[in-house]
């Protein structure tokens, strides 16, 4: 709107989200390395994507593996990424784990604020929150690897192992569905506060003449 330029608002977005782009490719590359995978080539930059509209703003080409590592490597940005918020949030927002309902959410928002350096650890989980996500070519060897999984599973509960794995399969599973919900949680409070302000931006511009933007 400011710009009347979509290749300056692409530049700007890919600067914003800049720190987020090079973590999901340094995850990438890195999951590859320790699954002895051979990196051919690693690019962080605006590319045409091959898709009308679509753009890359980084890339990891890999050589041939087998599902599993390619589902592996896949979903590195996505560990990495929560690992990070995780980091920012116990480390640098100080918030550790609230209650996401109830008072205790306002409580540590305002314990948070008043830390060293908090715009900059809330501009660190919006970059990384909005880069972390796996794109289409990581899930490409995702359904393999799902049905590796259900066949592990019925293996293990019909040979009677799963009973034995199964107290703490449970504890780590909890464990992990409450760190994934903090993350995601921080991660969604973040972008909302982004979203409205964006949305209030926009709607500023459109009434001083700037025009409209219509998504979809």
């Amino acid at each position: 709107m400011l710009t009347d330029d979509g290749q300056i608002a692409l530049i700007l977005y890919f600067v914003l989200i800049l720190p987020g782009v090079l973590l999901h490719e340094i995850s990438h590359a890195l999951a590859a390395w320790l699954l002895r995978v051979r990196v051919r080539h690693l690019s962080i930059g605006i590319r045409p994507k091959g898709e009308e509209n679509k753009v890359r703003l980084g890339s990891v080409d890999i050589a041939q593996t087998d599902p599993i590592r390619g589902s592996l490597i896949g979903m590195a940005p996505l560990i990495a990424g929560c690992a990070a918020i995780l980091f920012i949030s116990n480390w640098g927002l100080k918030l550790n784990e609230f209650d996401l309902g109830g008072e205790a959410f306002w409580d540590a928002l305002r314990r948070a604020y008043q830390v060293p350096d908090f715009w900059l650890w809330v501009y660190l989980v919006l970059a990384v929150s909005n880069a972390m996500l796996p794109s289409s070519a990581d899930r490409r060897s995702w359904g393999v690897a799902l049905l590796f999984a259900a066949f592990a599973g019925m293996i293990l509960y019909f040979t009677g192992l799963l009973d034995t794995f199964s107290e703490p399969l449970a504890r780590w599973a909890r464990g992990a569905a409450s760190q994934l919900t903090y993350a995601f949680g921080v991660t969604v409070a973040v972008d909302l506060a982004f979203a409205i302000l964006v949305f209030v931006a926009e709607q500023g511009l459109g009434l001083l003449g700037f025009g409209r933007i219509r998504y979809g």
